[in-house]
């Protein structure tokens, strides 16, 4: 199930997008930690697919997507994260940054939860049809 993402209009998104990377930026060089980063990061707006969006709705707009590995939490985490770093592929770097950072996965290894969810899925596999 696919939600759609509200568009804010050119002139205010540019300005809230500004505004929002430097309360971010801000936030970073006080040395908060990464909850308050994501909290911060959750209210920026970013420039997506032609159009700016706020990062709250594109992380709940990829976790709606994300269905297809939803049984095992590690493997819907690692899908979530996987589409989370494809998406950034397509930014600026501090509009990817902002994504990350909203998502929780600013400083989360991808090889990490990749291996956390092939173990999980055979842990489940096992355990609903023998070894």
């Amino acid at each position: 199930m696919q939600t759609e993402l509200t568009t804010i209009a050119w002139e205010p998104g540019f300005k809230l997008n500004l505004s929002s990377w430097a309360d971010l930026e801000i936030a970073k060089r006080r040395g908060e930690g990464p909850g308050e980063l994501s909290a911060c990061a959750l209210n920026s707006c970013i420039y997506f697919q032609g159009r700016y969006v706020m990062t709250r709705d594109l992380v709940v707009h990829v976790e709606k997507g994300i269905t297809w590995n939803a049984q095992v939490y590690e493997a819907w985490n690692y899908g979530r994260c996987e589409e989370i770093h494809r998406i950034c592929r397509g930014l600026s770097p501090s509009d990817a940054d902002a994504l990350l950072h909203a998502s929780g996965y600013a400083d989360v290894s991808l090889d990490e939860l990749s291996d956390a969810s092939d173990e999980a899925v055979q842990e489940a596999w096992a355990a609903l049809y023998g070894e």
